[in-house]
């Protein structure tokens, strides 16, 4: 897996409606591009005076589906007839996952504590048996 990371500033005049159809026509490229599994794409919460306001992330299956991304027409047409318009700079970087650190996820505890938990009906089964047992 490897993400293709773009950082966007916008020209002064870039409205937020033209931002909002510029990142919907993104769907095109996970439609028409085999390599992009998802691209996710947001504003940034910080308080950073660097002037790039978005990002726009694009996890491609491997590194061999970034060359076909960056080289595909639906991308570079992407890039002529919406992006470029309305942006000002653009960063772009690929960053591969060479490590990761995921929060471990809890155990679901349950009232056995996650041990497994006999049902209702099968504990009366198994008393009605050994009631039986103990009578022959």
């Amino acid at each position: 897996m490897i993400q293709h990371i773009v950082l966007l500033k916008w020209k002064p005049d870039t409205t937020d409606a033209q931002i909002a159809v510029a990142f919907s026509q993104a769907q095109e490229l996970v439609s028409g591009i085999d390599s992009v599994e998802r691209i996710t794409l947001g504003r940034n919460r910080g308080d950073a005076d660097h002037g790039f306001t978005h990002a726009f992330i694009v996890k491609l299956s491997d590194e061999a589906g970034l060359a076909t991304y960056l080289e595909h027409p639906l991308r570079t047409g992407y890039l002529t007839e919406v992006i470029n318009p309305i942006v000002e700079e653009r960063i772009e970087i690929d960053v591969p996952e060479d490590a990761s650190h995921q929060r471990a996820k809890g155990a679901a505890l349950n009232w056995d504590w996650g041990t497994t938990r006999v049902s209702a009906s099968a504990a009366a089964a198994a008393l009605r048996w050994e009631e039986t047992q103990d009578k022959a």
